[in-house]
């Protein structure tokens, strides 16, 4: 009963519901590694990093992310120095959501880690973000 009253008359309010975004075979992670390169990223490598822009596209009930549209990472914090071994080919997203008021778009993707240890990796943090991108 309490939680009737609460949702009528503004009591606590639950959380912003979110949708899992994930990469796929399509999502040109090559494009990905070159921009690592770009910023002289060596293989075992972690930075704090903002992506932009991506790209994001729903599909069957999950937001798909593209790094095709991308032109730069912005490296902001170093938290593992690389072996200066080659940046691996495979990528993978782990932890990232896209609250659901947003659309598909284009994005940056700011507070990541990005990791090249066995694949690239992105990686959610608890200061991750979406700002869209104006067209």
């Amino acid at each position: 009963m309490k939680s009737v009253f609460e949702s009528l008359f503004g009591g606590k309010r639950s959380a912003e519901t979110s949708t899992p975004v994930g990469i796929t075979a399509y999502s040109q992670s090559n494009v990905l590694q070159q921009r690592m390169r770009e910023e002289k990223m060596t293989h075992g490598q972690t930075v704090t990093a903002n992506l932009s822009p991506v790209r994001l596209e729903m599909s069957y009930g999950r937001m798909i992310m593209y790094f095709c549209p991308m032109k730069s990472i912005e490296v902001l914090d170093t938290l593992n120095e690389g072996d200066g071994g080659t940046l691996p080919a495979e990528a993978k997203v782990t932890g990232l959501r896209i609250p659901d008021r947003f659309r598909p778009g284009l994005y940056t993707l700011m507070n990541v880690t990005l990791s090249s240890n066995g694949t690239m990796q992105v990686n959610a943090t608890s200061k991750t973000s979406w700002k869209a991108i104006a067209r």
